[in-house]
């Protein structure tokens, strides 16, 4: 790699960060983080899914996914269920608790993806979520010995 092209890991991890902060802080106000309020959503427009299918869809380990469950667990936001396809799935549904949190946090984060999109422009934002999407998809199906 040339000295002139920077690294496409700390590149994105570092936009992911500051993003990550500003959502945090909206979010906080009601009493959880990005990355709960992404696994709330995510449940919730599926109605009941697998921990395995949150975790593919967020893109996230499940080791991640399961820390980040368990305080909403606690809290009563979400409850698990069994899979009708195998017992042995364990699934998450939103609790009317869960929704009334999700509505309350969904405000600030409206709020904060308005302040984003204006900043950076909607067919640039437009562009640009398009491209990161696009990235994502493919360098998820990527194993080790392609990178070699």
């Amino acid at each position: 790699m040339s000295q002139s092209t920077p690294c496409a890991c700390t590149t994105l991890r570092k936009a992911a960060r500051a993003v990550t902060r500003f959502y945090d802080a909206a979010v906080e106000r009601a009493g959880m983080t990005t990355t709960q309020f992404a696994v709330l959503r995510a449940a919730e427009r599926a109605g009941t899914v697998t921990m395995s299918r949150v975790a593919d869809d967020l893109v996230m380990d499940r080791t991640s996914l399961y820390r980040t469950v368990a305080p909403l667990l606690r809290e009563g936001w979400l409850r698990c269920a069994s899979s009708d396809d195998d017992a042995r799935a364990k699934c998450l549904v939103v609790t009317p608790l869960g929704r009334s949190r999700i509505a309350r946090a969904a405000k600030e984060w409206d709020a904060a993806q308005a302040r984003v999109v204006a900043h950076i422009g909607r067919r640039r934002w437009g562009r640009l979520s398009a491209s990161l999407l696009e990235i994502a998809e493919q360098v998820r199906t990527w194993t080790p010995e392609e990178i070699a």
